[in-house]
């Protein structure tokens, strides 16, 4: 059974590590066939807004001016996407990210520009529609209006959460659900 850390803390005060969570379950025989931290290998990619846009000459490319709040507010970053357009929110992964498709990004030359950055599909961050709304669309991932500039996107799609994979016994079928296994982490 696959069990949310952050679904667990809803219904019980845990003031343990997802780690020592873990240990204490196998200590009192259940078998946690694995622990997952959602968020890894997603390091500064941040919500962006697209101030300004313009076609860079004799490509297929779009110079796009990224504000990413606290992370600087004129990111300079090429995309041929063709779905991005001016106020448009979109994951930007800065110099120095680490994507969860194993991916490094460093300034790139791009013809005969410099691009410090990389706008994101879905894809990239290896989420899909079932997870954030139009994640699966060929090109760059939309994200809603109000979501917060310059937030880490690991928060902004609450990625920031580990899961528990707990193999749960036939004899135990009062815990095959949240709230059963919520009440044995109390007890």
């Amino acid at each position: 059974m696959k069990v949310l850390y952050s679904w667990l803390k809803e219904y019980v005060d845990i003031d343990i590590t997802p780690q020592e969570l873990e240990e204490k379950l196998f200590s009192v025989g259940f078998e946690v066939e694995s622990l997952e931290y959602l968020g890894k290998n997603m390091e500064k990619v941040v919500v962006g807004q697209v101030t300004a846009m313009e076609h860079y000459e004799e490509t297929h490319l779009e110079i796009c001016h990224i504000n990413c709040g606290e992370y600087g507010e004129d990111h300079l970053i090429l995309t041929g996407a063709d779905n991005v357009f001016v106020g448009a929110k979109v994951p930007a992964a800065l110099v120095g990210a680490k994507l969860p498709n194993g991916m490094e990004i460093a300034p790139r030359k791009m013809k005969e520009m410099m691009s410090y950055g990389m706008l994101c599909s879905g894809g990239e961050l290896m989420i899909d529609k079932e997870w954030y709304p139009g994640a699966d669309v060929n090109g760059i991932m939309i994200l809603a209006e109000d979501a917060p500039i310059g937030m880490e996107m690991r928060d902004y799609l609450e990625l920031d959460d580990y899961l528990f994979d707990i193999s749960i016994t036939a004899n135990r079928p009062d815990c095959q659900s949240v709230v059963g296994i919520a009440k044995e982490v109390a007890a």
